[in-house]
């Protein structure tokens, strides 16, 4: 069984403390396997807890993947990271299918109390609950690819480093992406150290599609680790891999807590839309390929082996 399959039937959802908890002693010891000691971090007074293994301040790399599991309101999450105007428009259907769903609640209300006021009242309170269910609502009951993939794929890249190379590479499980990069910008926060100078490699949805796209950064690209990641990622096989500027790209994982982090998603490529991935947020997230995992943890391990 893979370490993907193995936390997807024991943890599919990590959203509340509890389960959140049993992952991080189930994940821990994982990792003391491995070789490893890993430790939990808290920031903000607990309300963030992240697993960190090294020491990311003074690593050559830090590799990180977020391990809380997102809310649904059932409608997909669709990513369109480099087509703008079709991003717009899903926004868009998006916004439009919430505004529908408040205004049959508004005019139901309405037309039983047949009071304007109380149709007012229910239409825009139905929207702002709509809106607060999307960061913090019912818990999506499949999330393979949101983030078990990433994480799979970091736990992957750990086993396949040798042990005398793995002093210069750091890793961190971030806790509470979901709810704007809570643990990330918490840690970035506590480390601003890490800001300009700390090479960070996010893995985000990593086990759907054919190409691998990264967001760069400018800062990022500066720095000596960068071309190193650049030809290990690039001889991935069969994989298209894509290296795109962080500025001109959609998306808002964790690496954006950084100044030097890069973002690695993988993506399926359609005519007329470019890159897009799908299911995301939704019950039907319930995939992962595993060659995208290996040909990640393959080129990020060939990476830690260079420092």
């Amino acid at each position: 069984m893979t370490i993907c399959e193995k936390i997807t039937q024991r943890f599919p959802v990590r959203k509340t403390e509890e389960q959140k908890q049993a992952f991080r002693q189930w994940v821990r010891a994982e990792i003391a396997g491995m070789g490893y000691s890993a430790r939990v971090t808290e920031h903000d007074r607990g309300h963030h807890q992240n697993i960190v293994i090294g020491d990311p301040p003074h690593a050559e790399v830090t590799i990180t993947a977020h391990y809380d599991t997102p809310s649904t309101i059932l409608l997909p999450d669709l990513q369109i990271p480099r087509n703008f105007p079709v991003y717009l428009l899903w926004q868009m259907i998006i916004i439009g299918l919430m505004l529908l769903i408040s205004m049959a609640v508004g005019a139901g209300l309405g037309l039983v109390t047949k009071n304007g006021n109380v149709m007012i009242l229910a239409f825009f309170g139905a929207f702002l609950v709509l809106m607060l269910l999307q960061l913090n609502g019912f818990a999506n009951k499949n999330n393979v690819n949101d983030n078990t993939s990433g994480v799979a794929a970091l736990l992957e890249t750990m086993k396949r480093i040798p042990e005398e190379n793995r002093g210069k590479v750091a890793f961190i499980l971030f806790d509470n992406m979901e709810k704007g990069r809570g643990g990330s910008k918490a840690y970035a926060r506590d480390h601003v150290e890490m800001q300009h100078t700390g090479f960070v490699v996010s893995l985000d949805s990593v086990g759907v599609g054919e190409v691998f796209l990264a967001s760069v950064p400018a800062l990022a690209k500066q720095l000596p680790q960068y071309a190193m990641l650049e030809k290990a990622l690039s001889a991935c096989p069969d994989r298209n891999v894509r290296f795109c500027s962080s500025l001109t790209t959609r998306g808002n994982s964790d690496f954006r807590s950084f100044k030097c982090g890069v973002g690695i998603t993988a993506y399926r490529q359609i005519a007329g839309v470019g890159l897009y991935l799908g299911k995301l947020h939704t019950a039907a997230d319930t995939q992962a390929d595993q060659g995208n995992i290996d040909r990640l943890a393959e080129a990020l391990s060939v990476l830690a082996k260079q420092f």
